[in-house]
């Protein structure tokens, strides 16, 4: 499948989800595709490798009072319940009965193990996800459809991760609706915190373990990641993009090891959504690694835990084909290489489009 430019080849699209009807969620996987593709918009012009005009994909979309209470309360019960329950067990544990103590701990088993919709028939076919869309006016820049679609299983990374990683969130909704099987590899605290597992609902996701990431390339689906991690949301800065990912090869020596590409990506808006305060001594950046969770003060619209109703735009790029090593006979300069060409087209990518989505004047710095 591909989207083919005027001069005949794969060409950059962009495909706005907010503007997707409805009822397209509910078709078969290759009608799905077939009107995604219908939806794409080339860039103007006959350089299919050039950019789309600067401000072009910036203007907020249209989204009903229903939709935006809906979204509001989605992300209010997600991010805002593992706080009450925290400060709840608190209050139980210094002030309350053995019997209450226990019907807490019964409360949160339940809402740790309870069930969830199979990942791909949760939130992500309903009128919820074009919801979603319209509330972060969500749109989607890629390089290479062609390639996306057709290649082996890749790994997409995706940086920075910011308080609450939202367009890598939409990635997983948006890739799963319109191109092929993908889940995101998240910290396994995410998967197991009451109330925060209900991201899944908006697509399938996975442990971030060497072993899950493989188990899942292996079975055939594409797999997401933010390379910066949990440890990146405690470099962010007002003015320009800082992303914790110059000395961080893992990606490079996973795709060496296995032989997947690699789609380099870039999330913009995830550092726009919250604002976030941390010691400068760093106790809380050590915690947060060791604990792999977020240990850090956030807010967002109306100083609450629900994101700011900003734009998010991710940018997808050509993969990054890696040839398969064994183990013993991969060497630091192979490592190094692959990182290195992970780095150059993350950064080209954000230079090349960054304009279109009206963050012309931002930079990008790797740390």
């Amino acid at each position: 499948i591909a989207v083919v430019s005027r001069t005949g080849m794969p060409g950059s699209v962009v495909l706005e989800a907010f503007k997707v009807p409805a009822d397209v969620l509910k078709l078969p996987l290759e009608s799905r595709i077939k009107a995604a593709r219908g939806m794409m918009q080339p860039v103007p012009g006959d350089d299919q490798n050039g950019s789309f005009p600067e401000n072009t994909l910036a203007s907020p979309a249209p989204i009903s009072f229903t939709e935006e209470a809906t979204v509001v309360l989605f992300f209010l019960v997600m991010l805002g319940g593992p706080i009450a329950t925290m400060a709840i067990g608190a209050a139980v544990l210094f002030f309350g009965s053995w019997m209450s103590v226990m019907i807490y701990v019964a409360t949160i088993a339940f809402l740790v193990l309870h069930p969830l919709p199979y990942k791909y028939y949760g939130l992500s076919k309903s009128w919820f996800s074009i919801a979603v869309f319209r509330y972060f006016s969500f749109r989607i820049i890629i390089e290479d459809f062609q390639a996306l679609t057709t290649i082996p299983p890749w790994v997409g990374a995706s940086p920075p991760h910011g308080v609450l990683p939202i367009a890598n969130i939409m990635s997983i909704l948006t890739i799963n609706l319109f191109c092929r099987p993908f889940v995101g590899a998240g910290a396994s605290v995410v998967l197991r915190s009451p109330f925060l597992r209900y991201m899944s609902l908006l697509g399938g996701m996975i442990d971030v373990s060497a072993k899950s990431m493989k188990r899942g390339l292996d079975g055939g689906q594409c797999v997401g990641i933010v390379p910066d991690g949990i440890a990146g949301m405690f470099y962010t800065d007002a003015n320009d993009e800082v992303v914790l990912l110059k000395n961080r090869m893992g990606l490079a020596k996973f795709a060496l090891r296995t032989g997947y590409p690699i789609i380099p990506a870039y999330s913009i808006g995830n550092t726009a959504v919250f604002n976030s305060w941390f010691d400068s001594m760093g106790v809380m950046e050590m915690l947060s690694r060791r604990m792999k969770a977020s240990i850090l003060l956030f807010w967002g619209r109306w100083f609450l835990p629900v994101p700011r109703r900003e734009r998010i735009t991710i940018l997808v790029g050509k993969p990054i084909i890696v040839e398969k090593k064994e183990e013993e006979k991969i060497t630091t300069e192979d490592v190094k290489e692959v990182h290195a060409r992970l780095l150059e087209a993350t950064e080209g990518l954000f230079n090349k489009h960054k304009a279109a989505v009206g963050w012309g004047h931002k930079k990008i710095r790797f740390i």
